[in-house]
């Protein structure tokens, strides 16, 4: 795509359709381009004057993700996906001023099974959420109690292992977690993962690892500060 050849003509003379757009990002990698369609959908914003904010995305990374670079358009509920420095102008006169899909950088994942508004990618361990305002302890919530529902429960690791670890994430999101959580709840990670009779609990262990990994500030907040970061949880006296 034509770096600057839809953004030649002025654009009309309306409200965006989008005023916000969150990128992933992450400093473990020399080869993610993410950091130039940062700099470029930025550039192009401020040089247009849009009333359009660009902000770093809820995102957890380890740099060999390779369906990047992804932007989330939380008023749309999608994400692009592979998107690079010559899709900007596209993507700032069709999704963001025009409201329109550009359906070839559009995430279809039939086999998502988590919530929409969440980004999983297994391989890499990437992790990232729709909007910049959701509480990664409630998504770890959302996420266990998923998984748990769909547990045979025929082993004690993956069935006490999955229910401690709700409940310890519970006690995360409401402030009622003990000092010794975030050990105990990666000391049952490590049980998920080795003592199970097939391979459910890992897998598991392994997505709850990555929300602790990436965000594991959020759950600190709440532990120890009683606060969460997004403004999501409410915690009881």
């Amino acid at each position: 795509m034509a770096a600057t050849a839809n953004l030649i003509e002025p654009f009309p003379a309306t409200a965006p359709a989008v005023n916000r757009v969150t990128i992933c990002h992450t400093t473990k990698s020399k080869t993610c381009s993410a950091d130039a369609v940062w700099k470029r959908l930025s550039s192009e914003i401020e040089r247009f004057k849009l009333p359009v904010a660009v902000e770093p995305a809820k995102c957890g990374c380890s740099g060999s993700c390779i369906n990047g670079v992804y932007l989330s358009f939380p008023s749309l509920g999608v994400f692009y996906h592979k998107v690079k420095e010559g899709h900007v102008p596209t993507l700032l006169r069709e999704t963001l001023w025009q409201g329109r899909l550009v359906f070839p950088l559009l995430r279809l994942n039939p086999l998502q099974s988590l919530r929409p508004d969440l980004v999983w990618e297994k391989a890499s361990g990437c992790l990232m959420a729709l909007d910049t305002s959701q509480c990664m302890v409630q998504v770890a919530q959302y996420l266990i109690k998923f998984h748990y529902d769909e547990s045979c429960g025929k082993c004690a690791p993956c069935r006490l292992g999955i229910q401690r670890l709700a409940d310890l994430i519970d006690g995360v999101a409401c402030g009622k977690a003990p000092s010794d959580a975030l050990s105990e709840m990666q000391s049952l990670i490590v049980l998920m993962q080795q003592a199970p009779y097939c391979s459910f609990a890992g897998k598991v262990a392994h997505l709850i690892l990555a929300v602790l990994a990436h965000f594991k500030e959020e759950f600190e907040a709440h532990i120890q500060g009683r606060t969460c970061p997004a403004g999501a949880c409410t915690f009881s006296e």
